[in-house]
Order: structure tokens, then sequence, then C-alpha cells
């Protein structure tokens, strides 16, 4: 019996061994592919921020501070148009009164101004006239100079050497016809000396006037008509370099005066429209809703509220710029998440999520990432918002409400993976 239930499996085993195996690995490959993929979660915290959201500021210029005298409760609902906030009037009502003063002011200085410069306009074309006339006369006389003066101071010289030589020769031939006439004449001796003496002092003073006029008429030609023709010249370059001066006087002083006349009229504009806007600013003494929600105090940050509360009340005195209340519209909300920069592998743009809600533990709803920053907006934070498409109207959630949104992320098993290795 041993030797043939040796052979029976042996045979048995043959069949076996003919048969075709398949591989380990693909028996296993087959086995993970009929496994449903692994997930895993990923849950961020998150709150309900309104889509539309309007912050109420009194966006003053004029007036940097404003004392609250009323404003609506925190959380009240209000509707458009709906006052919010009341502010003091006593010290904008002051503001105006001191604008109005210095506006008149400002309007006295530039009558003031203008008149001055409509007289210096009159009083510079008067001293622009002057120096014109000035110029052309200088420049008349130098041509008076230069074309007839000097030619006619030399011939006046030359006349007078001229006539001293003429009146030397008459002088010398009345001589000569006295001495000829008394040879002839029977006049007496003593007579005849004395007209001979006075003929004989006329010669020699003809003589003398002539050598004093050859003398002053050559100084003349040669020392003082040159520098007659250089004073000339001087006096026209001087009078030239003047009116040059005038003019950039002129010119300098009529920029000056536009400059000045036209700060004198800035500074009345700017007076004039900081009145007209503390006009305006005092019509926001009442600040009201531009929409239908709820008003909160003070601002929002990302969607949430300070980690104090607000201190606005009654007597309060707040900034022209800053914002006193936040109306936010409840019908339309969105998830503001903060992602850490782990969180940015896991959570992108498209994604889907399940939100479910602390105050509404039964509500569930499906949200959809609408946006992921690209850099932190502080440290390592990330801003990331995410819209609820499917929310029902009557839900009862409202802005400033937690979420918690989970995020099914598929992953690899390494379980597995090892156990096959294995």
């Amino acid at each position: 019996m041993r030797p043939f239930v040796s052979r029976a499996a042996v045979a048995l085993l043959g069949v076996f061994t003919a048969l075709p195996v398949a591989p380990v690995s693909r028996l296993m490959a087959e086995d993970d592919a009929a496994k449903p993929a692994a997930t895993k979660k990923v849950e961020v915290g998150g709150v309900l921020e309104a889509v539309r959201v309007k912050e109420i500021t009194a966006d003053t210029e004029q007036l940097s501070s404003l004392k609250i005298k009323r404003l609506l409760d925190h959380g009240s609902v209000v509707s458009q148009g709906q006052a919010l906030v009341w502010f003091e009037t006593e010290p904008v009502d002051k503001k105006i009164k001191d604008a109005e003063i210095a506006l008149r002011l400002s309007r006295m200085s530039l009558e003031a101004a203008e008149f001055a410069h409509e007289q210096a306009i009159a009083n510079e074309e008067i001293e622009r006239g002057k120096a014109e006339r000035a110029i052309a006369k200088a420049r008349q006389d130098h041509e008076n100079f230069m074309s007839v003066d000097r030619e006619r101071q030399v011939a006046s010289a030359e006349f007078d050497v001229k006539n001293a030589r003429a009146s030397l020769e008459n002088a010398s031939e009345e001589l000569e016809q006295l001495e000829q006439m008394y040879k002839e004449d029977d006049l007496t001796e003593a007579s005849e000396e004395i007209v001979l003496k006075r003929a004989r002092q006329a010669v020699e003073n003809a003589q003398f006037r002539l050598e004093g006029v050859e003398i002053s008429t050559e100084r003349s030609i040669t020392q003082s008509l040159p520098n007659t023709v250089a004073n000339q010249e001087d006096a026209l370059a001087v009078a030239e370099m003047a009116h040059e001066k005038a003019m950039r006087d002129f010119a300098a002083a009529g920029e000056r005066r536009e400059i000045e006349i036209n700060k004198t009229r800035e500074a009345f504009e700017e007076e004039e429209k900081k009145l007209d806007e503390l006009h305006q600013e005092r019509a926001r003494v009442m600040l009201s809703s531009p929409i239908d929600g709820i008003a909160l105090h003070g601002s929002l940050n990302r969607g949430r509220l300070g980690d104090k509360p607000s201190q606005l009340a009654k007597g309060t005195t707040v900034a022209g710029n800053q914002v006193v209340m936040t109306v936010v519209d409840p019908r339309r909300l969105q998830v503001r998440v903060d992602l850490s920069e782990a969180q940015l592998a896991t959570v992108h743009e498209g994604d889907t999520c399940t939100v479910t809600f602390a105050s509404k533990p039964d509500l569930e709803l499906k949200g959809e990432v609408s946006s992921v920053s690209l850099v932190p907006y502080a440290s390592t934070k990330y801003d990331c918002v995410v819209k609820l498409p499917g929310m029902p109207k009557n839900a009862g959630l409202k802005p400033l409400m937690t979420c918690k949104l989970t995020f099914e992320i598929e992953h690899e098993d390494t379980e597995a993976k090892e156990e096959a290795a294995d």
C-alpha cells in the first residue's frame, strides 16, 4: 500500500506542477485595486463672514475728532437709511464760525493784494517808459556826438585857429598901412607914436591869441576829444546796462508779484475750501446705514471681532477716519479660514469640504474653496475663502459664527504597502 500511495502522490504532484501559476505580485495588485482608496480627513476652523460689508465712518478731514452723542446698540438689526450714530454739533459749529472769520480775513488780504498788484503794474509801466526814454536819449546823444558833434568840435577848434590867424594878419596889415601912411602924412610925431603903439599892441595881442588858440586846438583834438569820445562810449555802455538791469528788475518784480498774489489767492481758496468741507462734514453729524443688515460696533478683521469688547459709547471721542460701526448683510455668507503653511499642501482652490457649525449641530453644508492666498497676510497665516453654494435661506446662520471644515484627502496606505513588501 505504501508504494501505491507514493506513486499516486507523485502523479498528483505532477499535475499541479503542470498548471499555470499567476505571479504573487499581480494577485496582490488585483486585490489592492479591488479595495477602495484610503482617505485622510483634515479639519480646519473658520468663521462665517458676510459677503456684503459696509464700514461706517464720518470720513472727515477738517474735523479730526468727533464726540459721540448717541449710537445704536451693538448687534442691532437695521434697515437702509436708518440712523446709526449721532455726534455732538457744538464743536463743529465753533470750527465753522472760526473758518468763516478766517475766510473774511483772507478775502480782505486777497483784495488788498490784488489792488497793490494793479498799482504795481501801473507804476511799472511808468518806470518802464522812463527807462526806455533814458536809453533812447543815451543812444541819441551818442549818435549825435559821433556823427556831428565830434567833427563839429574839430572844425570849431580849427576855425578858432583860422580866426586868430586872420586877426593877426589884419592887425599886421593895419600896422603896415599906418606906418606907410605916417611916412606920407603931416601928423605930429606925438600922435603918430600913439597910433603906432596901439597898432603894434594889437598885432602883439593877435599873435599871442593865435599861439594860445593853436595850443588849445591841438590839445582839444589830441587830448580832450578822445577823452570825450571815451566818455560818450562809457555813458552809452552804462545806459545800456542800466536799461538791461531795469528790464530784468521789472521782469523779476512782476514774477515775484505773480507768485505772491497766487499764494494769497491759493490761501483764500484753501480757506474757502475748508469752510465748504466743514459745511459738508457738518451734515455728517448723523451717520446712517447704507444697507439692510446687522450693525456692529467698531470694525471687523477678516470677518472677526476684536478680542476685547468695543469701548464705543455716549461721550466717546473718535477720529474723523475711524470706523465707528460695521453693517453686515446676513443673507449672503461665506467662510473665512486661516491656513497654516503645512495646510497649503492639502487645501487648494476648487476643493470641496464639509462645513459644520457649533451653533447648528444638525446642519451640515457643502463648501467649495474659492481662493487661497499666494503669500501669508501675517507671519505664516494664509487667507482662504470658502463659498457655501447650497446654504438654505432659513438655516439660521449669522455672521461671526464659527464653523469647522472637513477636507477628505486621498492618500496611500503605507502599512498595506509594507505588508505586501514583506
